[in-house]
């Protein structure tokens, strides 16, 4: 028996997959968090497969990712997601993920895709695959204007997208807060976005980090 949890904002998702696997008898949802910082307070150690949103309200799963692994090495990650960008693809495998799938995936793909990443195996569907094939020969699904950043620009983000705080960026980079801030704001304007969340999104959807 397959022990996997799953971390989505959704109720309706989560409950979804519920449904989706109850039948079969080679997997066992044991546990599910709406949050990353449940699923860090919370995961058994008997968890062997964790399916993780990347959009959370507390954080971002591809960040998450690299850290949950630092701490339970044995685990293994499928990304669960509306995002079919090359960006969060690739950014996720590297992290660490063994699987990437979307919300739409069928049961049967599902099943496969947890069976698999259990083994120790990879696996990405064919629409990921293609998104992956079609990059790597200069066909992207996006196409997004990237704005230049200072490396003062680049470090501050790197520290947001780790969720510092205003303070602590100030310590780790030995600036006032109001530079901080006024970089902050720069950021926000060049990417485009009202807050730091947005900041952390658009960063990933542009190859920022």
């Amino acid at each position: 028996m397959i022990k996997i949890a799953i971390t989505d904002d959704h109720t309706i998702v989560i409950e979804g997959i519920k449904n989706m696997l109850k039948s079969d008898k080679q997997i066992e949802v044991l546990q599910s968090f709406e949050n990353l910082k449940d699923t860090f307070e919370n995961l058994n150690d008997s968890i062997e497969v964790l399916l993780l949103d990347i959009n959370l309200p507390d954080g971002n799963g591809i960040v998450a990712c690299k850290e949950l692994l630092e701490i339970r090495k044995d685990l293994k990650i499928i990304a669960l997601t509306n995002f079919e960008d090359s960006i969060f693809i690739k950014q996720i495998l590297k992290n660490g993920a063994m699987g990437y799938l979307l919300k739409n995936t069928s049961k049967t793909e599902l099943t496969e895709a947890i069976k698999e990443v259990n083994k120790g195996n990879r696996y990405l569907p064919k629409n990921i695959n293609d998104i992956l094939l079609n990059d790597s020969i200069g066909i992207f699904n996006s196409n997004y204007f990237v704005p230049k950043l200072t490396s003062r620009e680049k470090e501050i983000l790197a520290l947001i997208i780790k969720e510092y705080t205003t303070d602590e960026i100030a310590n780790e980079l030995f600036l006032s807060n109001k530079t901080v801030e006024s970089h902050r704001s720069n950021l926000m304007q060049k990417l485009g976005v009202k807050n730091s969340a947005g900041l952390v999104r658009v960063a990933f959807e542009k190859g920022l980090v």
